[in-house]
């Protein structure tokens, strides 16, 4: 199996690496777009042409390259009758989203779009508890994600990277789309209901530090989300207001907490980074082995992304 990423930055090295750790027999290849070497240290063939990249007949196409680019280039590859795992946001806006999207059909290609959280034990856990029943119904819930963008990227600028610039798809809202897809993935459909952007001179960045949005299910909960690139503690949690308890989901440091009115329960996990997307990819190449749909394929990426760019909006109405 041939497998194309078009991109070897962080992101495309952490999928590089992985894939080679998996028990398929791979051939990895890279499309990249520059002439620098940095981040292939696995002994990866490159391109600087898509096209040449394109001729050695890949598989699948690890879509890795900056956001704005996703699409442009997903396009090339799915003509090419490549799988796509589109590594999140599926893009910066919609254009030519529902081209791809026909193609991938016409084509019977398997797509994802890469949303790692959706394999968080922790967050697993949380869904297990509130589909089981004993907390009731859930009332609201809020989400909070935040750290500092100049400790993303160690070695780096991070003024030059495409988070700090919006034409490049940056911006803590498509950044930070997790949040997004995992209150979709728990709860639904959701709308946004208002929502405002903050920017901030301490950055020193054109794009947004800093969201916040409320949001509603088709089942009509109100929630709320808050995102920045400013925190210097990271934090990332999920709070669900349900009818017999509360749930608390903290991310950062791996614990549930179900409080009820008379008790508490915590429930500490112990994984590294690595082990979401270890199962994420797991679930990708299974799919891709079967055939069948995955469940947060092309048109499900588009939905999260709608609410993204509605919440980007709202700033601007």
């Amino acid at each position: 199996m041939r497998v194309l990423l078009t991109g070897l930055g962080s992101i495309g090295q952490r999928h590089a690496r992985l894939l080679k750790e998996s028990s398929k027999d791979i051939e990895l290849i890279a499309y990249r777009s520059g002439t620098s070497t940095s981040g292939n240290d696995l002994g990866i063939r490159e391109y600087t042409r898509l096209e040449d990249a394109l001729d050695t007949d890949p598989d699948i196409a690890f879509i890795t390259n900056p956001t704005a680019k996703h699409v442009e280039t997903a396009l090339s590859c799915a003509k090419a009758d490549c799988d796509l795992f589109v590594e999140k946001p599926l893009s910066h806006d919609l254009d030519r989203i529902d081209e791809l999207i026909a193609i991938a059909d016409e084509r019977n290609l398997v797509t994802y779009v890469g949303c790692q959280l959706r394999f968080d034990p922790v967050l697993n856990a949380t869904r297990d508890r509130l589909d089981d029943g004993e907390l009731g119904t859930v009332i609201s819930f809020r989400t909070t994600a935040g750290s500092y963008l100049p400790d993303w990227r160690p070695g780096r600028d991070y003024r030059d990277s495409y988070s700090a610039d919006p034409d490049r798809g940056g911006g803590v809202v498509l950044d930070l789309i997790h949040e997004i897809d995992y209150l979709h993935w728990l709860f639904g459909p959701l709308r946004c209901i208002a929502s405002d952007l903050g920017y901030t001179d301490t950055l020193d960045i054109e794009s947004e530090a800093i969201a916040e949005a409320i949001v509603r299910t088709s089942d009509d909960v109100l929630g709320s989300i808050h995102l920045d690139y400013c925190r210097r503690q990271p934090r990332r949690t999920l709070e669900v207001v349900c009818e017999n308890g509360t749930l608390v989901a903290d991310l950062e440091d791996r614990i549930l907490t179900v409080k009820y009115p008379s008790s508490t329960e915590t429930e500490t996990f112990d994984y590294d980074r690595d082990e979401r997307f270890r199962k994420q990819l797991a679930y990708f190449l299974e799919h891709i082995d079967t055939r069948a749909a995955c469940e947060n394929d092309l048109r499900e990426g588009k939905e999260v992304l709608q609410v993204a760019l509605d919440i980007k909006r709202g700033h601007d109405e």
